[in-house]
């Protein structure tokens, strides 16, 4: 029931959100090959959603699996819930609001037949200024129901050994990914760790 009153959240504010941009909810309509770029006014609040998604979590009877592979060697532990918000610290700032990053990224969106999906793409617009991370992110829906079924988000970070890019992939009301990758010299990217927290086991 919890899951189901979720969803039916996720798909009124989405539609909340895009009423006034009939780009947007024609989506579900565009051929697989058309690529529609939108000037908004405001964008899903992703935050807001993987923050609502660990609420959920949290009501769940279950203790979520954390793998952490390095170097191709992988552990695996029993995750307590409260572990998750330091673990996906990272991702939940800057946050992504209806309007704090309007100015920085633009939205494209496109009907993806292959995977039944509507891909809604963020990328930057203009150079991004330090003080922000964030360099680019994804929504997938559900075309049928609306629902949220996948978000990805990617940030880059500096520190000691360079450039680092950490990617989370989050599929909605089963797991989340973390992979983090150092940025080498000649342009190429070695993975440094892999992490997969997961709380629904049935895939």
């Amino acid at each position: 029931m919890k899951k189901i009153f979720f969803s039916v959240i996720i798909f009124i504010v989405f539609n909340g959100c895009n009423s006034h941009n009939t780009s947007a909810t024609s989506a579900a309509s565009i051929d697989s090959t058309a690529i529609t770029e939108i000037k908004k006014d405001s964008f899903f609040p992703v935050t807001s959603f993987i923050k609502g998604q660990m609420i959920l979590l949290d009501s769940l009877p279950v203790t979520p699996l954390h793998t952490i592979t390095i170097d191709h060697k992988t552990d695996s532990i029993w995750m307590k819930k409260a572990e998750l918000t330091a673990s996906l610290s990272n991702f939940l700032s800057p946050e992504i609001k209806e309007t704090n990053l309007i100015s920085f990224f633009k939205e494209t969106s496109f009907n993806d037949q292959t995977l039944n999906s509507i891909t809604m793409t963020y990328d930057p617009v203009m150079v991004i200024p330090d003080s922000i991370s964030l360099r680019h992110w994804d929504i997938y829906i559900n075309p049928e129901t609306g629902n949220i079924t996948k978000v990805y988000l990617v940030k880059q970070l500096k520190n000691k050994d360079g450039l680092i890019t950490q990617q989370l992939t989050w599929k909605t009301n089963k797991w989340a990914m973390i992979t983090t990758l150092l940025n080498m010299p000649n342009d190429s990217t070695k993975i440094l760790k892999e992490e997969k927290i997961i709380w629904n086991f049935t895939e």
